[in-house]
């Protein structure tokens, strides 16, 4: 109800989630991660003992910090690069992270544009139509409808000039995994450790995508919940 009436008044939105931002910031400070359920700390583990020194790449990296699986490593001297759609998160990444790369578009199989269906939870922001329409079943209050860039994330990384092997490939884009994963040529890019995140909102399994990365030589490395973690094998 209070960000719905927020949103009515974009300056005094961003004024508001600056100052949240502060706090929220030294809240996961305190804590030791900031990622939903310490992901990040297993990521870094698992990076630190592999000896991976790679770049990441994030896709679905939402807010540069809040629930986030990659600012952790960004705060221990890994560097990458971070895709969402959601444009509000470009002047956000440019504070918060401004030695990454941020790429404010959708992943999809082939380029050209898609439907971004928006929720004030921004978490659960959308290029599934049928998801959208569980969460707003759900009672998940839904913003708004949104056309979006679709890159392959082959593209952006040639675009990017980022080399191979990549550290860490995490994605969480709310029932859209597959593509994501399909738009990557994985032997090329040879990620070590690829977070994904194993159930949506609605509680159904992400299936398809876990079979695709057993198939392409992934192993789940930890079960961290709502997160699987594989490793390359």
């Amino acid at each position: 109800m209070f960000k719905s009436l927020l949103l009515k008044f974009p300056w005094l939105y961003k004024q508001v989630q600056a100052i949240r931002d502060h706090f929220s910031h030294r809240k996961c400070l305190k804590r030791g991660s900031y990622a939903q359920h310490r992901e990040d700390v297993e990521i870094m583990k698992l990076l630190s003992r592999a000896n991976a020194h790679g770049p990441y790449v994030d896709v679905g990296s939402n807010h540069p910090f809040k629930i986030n699986n990659t600012y952790l490593l960004y705060l221990n001297g890994w560097r990458g690069l971070c895709i969402d759609p959601l444009p509000r998160f470009t002047d956000l990444y440019r504070q918060w992270r401004p030695d990454d790369v941020f790429e404010c578009v959708g992943i999809g199989e082939q380029s050209g544009e898609m439907t971004l269906f928006e929720f004030e939870s921004d978490v659960l922001s959308t290029l599934d139509p049928v998801l959208a329409d569980q969460y707003r079943q759900m009672g998940y209050k839904f913003r708004r409808e949104l056309r979006t860039k679709i890159r392959t994330i082959d593209a952006l990384l040639e675009s990017c000039a980022i080399s191979a092997p990549i550290s860490l490939l995490s994605v969480d884009i709310e029932g859209h995994e597959l593509s994501a994963l399909k738009s990557i040529t994985l032997d090329k890019w040879k990620p070590a450790f690829i977070c994904l995140e194993a159930y949506t909102a609605d509680g159904k399994s992400n299936e398809p995508a876990i079979r695709y990365l057993h198939e392409n030589g992934y192993r789940v490395e930890n079960d961290m919940g709502l997160n699987l973690l594989f490793s390359r094998h």
